[in-house]
């Protein structure tokens, strides 16, 4: 159980980190590419910096109940910094975030377990290339 619960914090690690990194690069594309791309891609990018702001706060309220309280993470050194920025891709984030919601199952934490799930089904969307979001 200790093993599974040591996954499930270093993988949120990850995850928090990929995801601080893609609200940088996307909140970068959407201020410099406002006057050369149509209104509606610049509304999708929003919308996932949006997105991706709500996934960073589920992922430090999360690592916050499993850890007890915020910054409790071990020191890094600077090569596991710059190993943990790497851009994921949706699909490799699909599959950390279905192996953190098994963990959560595993552990018997049904507050992590529900979520990821929500945190997957809107990574989900963004998988979807060829499916623009609405526009209301």
């Amino acid at each position: 159980m200790q093993e599974a619960l040591e996954s499930m914090r270093n993988g949120m690690r990850s995850l928090l980190v990929s995801a601080m990194q893609i609200i940088a690069d996307t909140g970068r594309a959407v201020c410099d590419g406002t006057d050369a791309v149509p209104w509606e891609s610049t509304l999708a990018l929003a919308r996932q910096v949006w997105d991706t702001s709500r996934h960073i706060e589920i992922f430090l309220q999360l690592l916050e109940c499993i850890e007890g309280y915020s910054g409790v993470a071990p020191e890094t050194t600077m090569l596991e910094r710059g190993a943990c920025t790497e851009t994921a891709s949706a699909e490799r984030t699909c599959g950390a975030l279905v192996r953190l919601i098994a963990l959560a199952q595993e552990i018997g934490d049904p507050v992590s377990e529900r979520a990821l799930d929500m945190v997957l089904a809107d990574v989900s969307i963004w998988e979807r290339k060829d499916q623009p979001y609405a526009v209301a």
